[in-house]
């Protein structure tokens, strides 16, 4: 568990260094050679670094253990960071497609393709060099801030290779000098294209964060198979009812039971209790989240609902 923490918070701090970098590489080509796509790469590389910082201080407040003020842990501070950060970059979106239907309307906009084609291939390279390590190391750790950071580097890379298809085909045009009226509308174009192909992303990552958030049961097969589990257990020691709640967040799944016993139920001391949740225990052993687990039975009804 602290090696896990360790390699996040290692790995969070290392996307801040590669985002600033990218970032400020980007913001300054962009205005050298006039290209809103370069710029827009730049500002989403910039905007990560302060997502990217985000993440690490979730990351610390997280990992500092505080049972005493926050008896359940602090599990909801991931979802809550990753809804902030794909806000904003939804935010990022609109600005940029906002401006490049201006910069269309105004008539183009020209630009210098030679160093413009160099960066986009330098930050095609980087980009996607650090999407896949996160993605490894994100499946590996089952960190949903990590899976954010992953995707907000896949934004990146789909960004960056945006970018550089339409220079390589403005490249193409303008040394066979073809279509050279349209060449100054194809970078607001392609930035048109990529915020409408990313705008499903953030969207997708703030729906499930909310479900975390609002402890929403989930709608998967891991509930039907806890339910299997549960109504298993109920019929191998003749107890009356079951009634599960159970949600799931991206580190932990959180899972009630309560057992409604009738006369008839082979459970009758408090040490056949504790052997029917270590035989659950036992079950969930195969679910890959850190486990919160409550098991309660009583003999009124009221008590489970």
């Amino acid at each position: 568990m602290l090696n896990k923490i360790k390699l996040e918070r290692k790995l969070l701090l290392q996307s801040v260094y590669a985002a600033l970098f990218a970032s400020l590489l980007g913001v300054v080509i962009g205005i050298l050679t006039s290209s809103q796509m370069i710029l827009f790469d730049g500002l989403y590389s910039l905007i990560s670094v302060a997502l990217s910082i985000l993440s690490v201080t979730a990351a610390k407040f997280m990992n500092k253990k505080d049972y005493k003020r926050y008896p359940f842990g602090k599990a909801v501070v991931e979802p809550l960071v990753i809804i902030v950060k794909y806000t904003i970059i939804i935010i990022l979106l609109l600005i940029s497609l906002a401006t490049a239907v201006m910069t269309i309307m105004n008539g183009g906009r020209n630009i210098e393709l030679g160093i413009a084609l160099g960066y986009s291939i330098f930050s095609t390279l980087l980009c996607l060099i650090v999407y896949v390590q996160f993605k490894r190391h994100g499946k590996k750790t089952t960190s949903g801030l990590l899976m954010a950071e992953a995707n907000q580097w896949l934004m990146d890379t789909l960004v960056s290779l945006g970018v550089l298809i339409a220079f390589i085909i403005v490249f193409s045009l303008n040394y066979f000098n073809l279509f050279a009226s349209y060449l100054p509308y194809v970078d607001p174009v392609v930035v048109i294209f990529i915020c409408i192909f990313f705008f499903k992303v953030p969207f997708n990552e703030i729906k499930l964060a909310l479900k975390e958030v609002l402890d929403m049961s989930p709608e998967d097969e891991l509930r039907e198979k806890l339910e299997n589990i549960i109504k298993e257990v109920e019929k191998d020691y003749d107890i009356d009812e079951s009634i599960l709640r159970v949600t799931k967040g991206r580190k932990t799944l959180w899972l009630e039971v309560d057992f409604v016993i009738g006369e008839k139920s082979k459970i009758k001391t408090i040490k056949d209790q504790d052997f029917i949740r270590e035989k659950l225990s036992k079950k969930l052993n195969h679910i890959a989240q850190e486990q919160w687990i409550s098991i309660s039975f009583t003999g009124d009804r009221k008590w489970a609902i």
